[in-house]
């Protein structure tokens, strides 16, 4: 019973507290000047900045909004919230009106009909309660300035130091004047924007797989072939970028975005070694795997010791087996490997916007390749070697597009608050990697690997074909159990015979590419294939 009363008066108190803040959430930045035998209240409604759309210029900030009523304490002014307000609203409302100073309520989605006593004016919600692409967005300090994201990236351009107010006169006690107009300041005042890259729609697409598929720690990149446009990227978990101080503490690291970090890649890497090699002339380079192989001293494994028999580069693909590859690469050499792996872009960073990199990773040099347990472990993505999602894009992007690629990118433009375009994207050179002989050949076998490989889980539905490669990368961290945590890898893209999109998507401390990360590319696909009406 005891238990009971007290959830009741919980309840309770937190009612009235809602009401207390609906009605007068905005008061609190009342401002009240004196200038003669007059008094000016200023009630501030909203900090104006500047927006940040998608590539169709929909807003990624400011998406939401909620209606604000500045109004003077007058019978006139209380009735035309009559029909916004519920009883216990109307009635806190009224008894506030009794103070004789300047009001303001939050009525939410609500409107009235404006007299000369109201005005309602627009306050908007910054972030949304699912915000998307809070790590690129970022989030604002205490006095409205970008601290994070593009929000810091682009905060002189962004940031006014202005406000959406209204200004009520009173006479010299403070009473509202009935005889005055309330004045609306910095009402449609101009400001900056930025446009990124960012397709809100495919943005959501990926952040629901990675959610739907459970992924606390890890994340997705979708970027566009033929131009590098990056149309979505997101990293798990998430921080609240409306309040940060809820998630400081947070030992899973929410202020890291995953999608710009280094990892161990593991067999994904195996794309690049069959593109060395194919373009050295070792394209009908077999070997027979017995599930091991020894390399100065060191014996390295297939997954469970599998032993694949015969193979050549399409089985080795689509069985990723470990002694194929690092028989392969022995035979290209280290040199031919570290160059096409260098030109795809591994071991470079990627300067998205001020202070949003895509890290360099380690591209291992020919020295520390010397030696040869260091080049085994190389030659299928282990080692010292780390690299980005989106250096992963590029490699198989350079696969889909004929054997080069676009540079990743951001921001589409900046444009100043007269409209004024002070920063754009200015296309750029392709980055040349391969032949088309090279892809020609390449390409039909990342396909077989979903089709007839490990990946069946990244098949696509209504008969589109897809290409891609999966990956379990080796941490060197182990659990409490003494088993070590492996990060899971995808990378593929589609439609395979008029490439549009390459994925990439990670998951830390998970079991495999092709259980964990191969049913979200599919999700991702399937997804894009609808929205995009593919055929």
């Amino acid at each position: 019973m005891k238990k009971r009363m007290i959830a009741v008066l919980t309840a309770f108190a937190v009612l009235y507290s809602g009401i207390c803040i609906r009605l007068y959430d905005v008061a609190k930045n009342k401002i009240v000047t004196a200038n003669g035998a007059q008094k000016r209240y200023t009630i501030t409604i909203d900090e104006i900045r500047g927006d940040i759309f998608d590539c169709n210029g929909e807003k990624l900030v400011s998406a939401d909004y909620e209606n604000i009523v500045a109004l003077k304490p007058t019978y006139k002014a209380l009735t035309s919230l009559r029909n916004v307000l519920d009883e216990k609203e109307y009635e806190a409302l009224r008894l506030r009106m009794q103070s004789s100073e300047a009001i303001s309520v939050n009525i939410g989605k609500f409107a009235i009909d404006e007299n000369s006593d109201t005005v309602m004016l627009r306050k908007n919600i910054r972030y949304s309660e699912k915000q998307l692409a809070v790590h690129i967005i970022g989030y604002l300090n205490g006095e409205g300035r970008g601290v994070y994201g593009i929000e810091k990236s682009f905060d002189s351009l962004l940031y006014t130091g202005k406000n959406l107010s209204a200004k009520l006169t009173a006479d010299v006690h403070g009473r509202i004047m009935s005889g005055t107009q309330i004045e609306i300041v910095n009402d449609g005042i101009a400001t900056g924007s930025v446009t990124l890259t960012i397709d809100r729609n495919i943005q959501e697409i990926v952040e629901n797989a990675l959610d739907d598929n459970s992924v606390e720690c890890g994340g997705a990149v979708v970027v566009e072939i033929e131009t590098g446009a990056i149309r979505a990227i997101a990293s798990r978990p998430v921080f609240d970028n409306g309040n940060i101080s809820t998630d400081l503490k947070n030992e899973k690291s929410p202020f890291l975005n995953r999608a710009l970090n280094p990892y161990s890649v593991g067999s994904v890497f195996k794309v690049a070694v069959a593109a060395a090699a194919i373009e050295n002339g070792f394209g009908n380079f077999s070997y027979e795997c017995t599930g091991s192989c020894e390399i100065s001293g060191t014996v390295f494994n297939c997954n469970k010791s599998t032993a694949h028999g015969k193979l050549d580069i399409t089985k080795a693909l689509e069985c990723s087996c470990n002694t194929f590859f690092i028989n392969l690469a022995r035979v290209v050499g280290a040199e031919r490997v570290v160059e096409t792996a260098s030109l795809m872009g591994f071991g470079q960073e990627n300067v998205l916007a001020e202070e949003i990199v895509s890290k360099s990773g380690v591209l291992p040099t020919l020295n520390e390749l010397e030696s040869e347990g260091a080049f085994a472990n190389f030659s299928f993505g282990q080692g010292r070697f780390t690299a980005t999602m989106l250096q992963l894009c590029n490699m198989i992007s350079s696969v889909a597009n004929e054997g080069k690629y676009n540079k990743p990118y951001l921001v589409e433009k900046a444009t100043a608050p007269d409209g004024t375009v002070i920063q754009s994207h200015s296309g750029g050179y392709p980055v040349y990697t391969l032949s088309q002989a090279t892809c020609r050949k390449l390409a039909p076998m990342l396909v077989s690997v979903i089709e007839n490989g490990n990946a069946g889980k990244a098949r696509l539905e209504n008969g589109i074909l897809a290409a891609g490669k999966t990956a379990t990368a080796q941490t060197g961290i182990f659990d409490e159990k003494g088993n070590e945590i492996c990060n899971t890898w995808f990378a593929g893209f589609f439609p395979a015979d008029k490439p549009e999109y390459a994925v990439v998507v990670l998951k830390e401390g998970g079991s495999s590419g092709a259980t964990d990360c191969a049913p979200i590319f599919k999700h991702i696909a399937d997804k894009i294939v609808a929205l995009k009406k593919f055929s």
